[in-house]
């Protein structure tokens, strides 16, 4: 910190820290400021007796701190709006957003999240969200809130610039989607193989490669063999995949998501569509003809330095 604030700061949590499970983001931010912040993990949420353990607990421990930092809306915002001290709430997307669900019993559990993040928000000194669509969002139902952007960072140095853009030697042009899980509702797979059946009638040689999986130390050598990055989400916070191919200098074609839209519109090879099949066919043919282009200077800003910089002046500010 630039003054030394000694463990005043807790993160509360409910992320496993284990691969895969959704929370790697976290505590790698974490490794960075251990010495000033300690973890609260909120677990087994769904269980109500859980849950109140967890309400007074929570409440007990935070008054040895100064601010609380909720790492999510849904339940664990709701139980840190209930603390004392100052109080972050970080909201990444599906915390948020109203995400499709075919089963009911998710369906329920999603209404409920939204309505705890909308009902907590309220009570918090300062809301971090993940790109400037949200932001605006949030500020049209909670104007007088203290709102900023701050991007999850990637390791740069795990994705290097590639400033010389040869010419590729591949004939088949190769169309990326990524998903943890391709059922996933959010992601909409259907959409994506649709507009890939569609592309790929007047493009023969290319093809559809699917992501998912695939150990971390691993995703840059297999992102540089694919040429374009098609994503079809309902809604996203800022995606990483994204982050990661623009870093390496491919190109993407995606859903109206995110602010992805703002660097489209400052390309030549990404594009955002509707969520139309066709539409997002022919993005893909008018990326995989395109020059292609310096696409990493988008993605700069996004370090680990600048987040943690960023970090450290909120805190700061309320100490």
């Amino acid at each position: 910190m630039d003054k030394k604030i000694g463990k005043k700061i807790l993160w509360t949590h409910n992320f496993k820290n284990e691969p895969g499970a959704g929370g790697v983001w976290m505590f790698n931010q974490y490794e960075y400021l251990k010495d000033d912040v300690d973890l609260y993990y909120l677990d087994r949420l769904r269980n109500p007796f859980q849950f109140i353990k967890h309400f007074f607990a929570l409440r007990k421990l935070s008054k040895n701190y100064d601010i609380i930092h909720a790492q999510y809306g849904s339940a664990v915002g709701f139980l840190t709006s209930y603390t004392k001290p100052i109080k972050i709430l970080s909201l990444k997307g599906s915390d948020w957003y109203k995400a499709p669900n075919p089963s009911i019993l998710h369906k329920i559990r999603i209404l409920v999240g939204g309505i705890f993040t909308k009902w907590s928000i309220k009570k918090f000194d300062h809301v971090i969200v993940m790109s400037n669509k949200m932001k605006n969002l949030v500020l049209q139902q909670h104007p007088d809130k203290q709102v900023e952007t701050i991007v999850d960072p990637i390791d740069l140095k795990r994705f290097p610039e590639q400033k010389e853009f040869e010419k590729e030697k591949n004939i088949v042009k190769k169309v990326l989607f990524a998903s943890v899980n391709k059922n996933n509702p959010i992601k909409r797979f259907d959409l994506a193989k649709e507009s890939f059946d569609i592309l790929n009638i007047d493009f023969p040689n290319t093809e559809f490669v699917v992501m998912s999986n695939i150990a971390h130390e691993q995703v840059c050598d297999f992102m540089k063999s694919m040429d374009v990055l098609l994503l079809t989400s309902t809604h996203e916070g800022w995606p990483n995949v994204v982050k990661e191919m623009l870093a390496l200098n491919k190109p993407f074609v995606s859903t109206d998501v995110s602010d992805l839209a703002n660097i489209a519109n400052q390309t030549k090879s990404c594009f955002v569509c509707n969520d139309d099949p066709i539409e997002l066919s022919e993005a893909l043919k008018k990326s995989l003809l395109a020059p292609k282009e310096d696409l990493r200077r988008f993605v700069l800003n996004f370090s680990m330095d600048n987040s943690i910089s960023s970090y450290k002046r909120i805190y700061n500010k309320y100490l």
